[in-house]
């Protein structure tokens, strides 16, 4: 169930945000970084997309190359709980901007199952290495509050660097024959990296932009999934 909401989650969002005027095109790959969080559950839809690709060889030769990829220090909500509580709060050690190893020649070979953290990535400006994307705010603090909500989707499972958290779900069965093409340490050194999803401990929205936002929240709350409104299953009922 839980992939059903996040796919529900996704195509409401990007429905939302369709209207946005963005400069992105096919092969425009300068968002396309190692910076890249997600959750177990995106991590799954990942590995079984690799599987029906029958791309486990390349995908593991890809993840034996990356050593040097920041982990994350910080889950969004633990960092957005700290703001609440007027705590200091910096995770910007996670910060990565080399690129992402899951891209050829500028395409990206897992884009059908690519997480949020990718989806979300647009622009109304042309971007590149030295140009960082442009989009309102009312739009930043939209795709942070469902980054949020995914990961409170995912909670007490992996989530960090996406190239820890993906190593780190290939000891699970239904992934291990592309494991069984992985070093087990590297598996191993990637679960200990990962951090715990975090439940929502609330929104950081602010007054001019709450409201464009709050729209989208109760529009993905008020969706029912198998006969069941979302902010019921999200709240546990």
């Amino acid at each position: 169930m839980k992939a059903t909401i996040l796919h529900t989650i996704f195509e409401i969002f990007a429905t939302w945000s369709h209207h946005l005027p963005t400069v992105c095109s096919r092969g425009c790959s300068a968002c396309c970084t190692q910076n890249v969080t997600i959750t177990a559950t995106e991590g799954e839809e990942i590995l079984r997309f690799i599987i029906s690709e029958n791309l486990s060889l390349w995908f593991t030769e890809k993840l034996a190359l990356q050593r040097r990829h920041r982990s994350a220090v910080m889950t969004n909500n633990d960092f957005a709980k700290a703001c609440l509580e007027g705590r200091e709060a910096d995770s910007a050690d996670s910060h990565d901007t080399a690129p992402c190893p899951f891209l050829e020649d500028t395409l990206c070979r897992i884009y059908p199952v690519r997480p949020f953290g990718c989806r979300l990535f647009t622009s109304t400006k042309k971007c590149s290495s030295t140009q960082p994307a442009l989009v309102p705010d009312y739009y930043f603090e939209a795709a942070t509050a469902v980054t949020q909500l995914i990961e409170h989707l995912g909670q007490r499972e992996y989530w960090g660097n996406m190239l820890d958290v993906l190593p780190a779900l290939l000891d699970i069965n239904e992934f291990r024959e592309i494991g069984a093409h992985l070093d087990q340490t590297l598996i191993i050194q990637s679960r200990m990296r990962t951090l715990s999803a975090k439940p929502l401990p609330g929104f950081l929205l602010s007054q001019e932009n709450g409201g464009k936002v709050t729209a989208l929240l109760e529009t993905i709350f008020s969706t029912e999934v198998e006969g069941k409104r979302l902010e019921d299953v999200l709240n546990g009922r």
